[in-house]
């Protein structure tokens, strides 16, 4: 599981990494997602997408029927960050892994998980970036 040593949240997050998967029956999905959710951090939407990918990763990798929820992360900060197209959002998240001085470096597991499921998972991102981007659209309807 990942080795993080900053910042806190991380540091943190990467000690529940190690729980989740040595009791994995002692935490409920709920919990489970409030604590990847909760580490993620304010920055521009661009790094926040590529710290998404390194945190969720991991989480993928502990409970694959929770990937819908999670990429939603990454996905809302790229539709923040004015992506239009759901074609991109595979190429991006595998971007985090090859990318020379990441914004967070992704762990082993994490950056594995990227490389071999997430090219696997178009049509899920596809849906899950059309659902998000209404939503999205949505909200601004509301503000006007």
């Amino acid at each position: 599981m990942p080795i993080w040593t900053s910042p806190p949240q991380l540091v943190a997050l990467a000690v529940f990494y190690a729980q989740a998967q040595a009791h994995p029956e002692m935490l409920s999905d709920a919990v489970f997602l409030e604590n990847v959710k909760n580490a993620h951090w304010p920055t521009n939407c661009w790094n926040y997408a590529e710290a998404s990918f390194a945190i969720i990763a991991p989480a993928c990798l502990l409970r694959p029927h929770l990937t819908a929820e999670l990429i939603a992360c990454p996905i809302d900060a790229m539709i923040a960050g004015g992506l239009e197209d759901a074609g991109q959002v595979i190429a991006i998240g595998l971007g985090c892994t090859t990318r020379e001085a990441p914004y967070v470096v992704p762990s082993e597991e994490g950056r594995r998980w990227l490389r071999q499921v997430w090219p696997g998972l178009g049509e899920m991102a596809g849906a899950v970036f059309r659902a998000r981007l209404l939503l999205a659209l949505a909200d601004d309807d509301d503000d006007e």
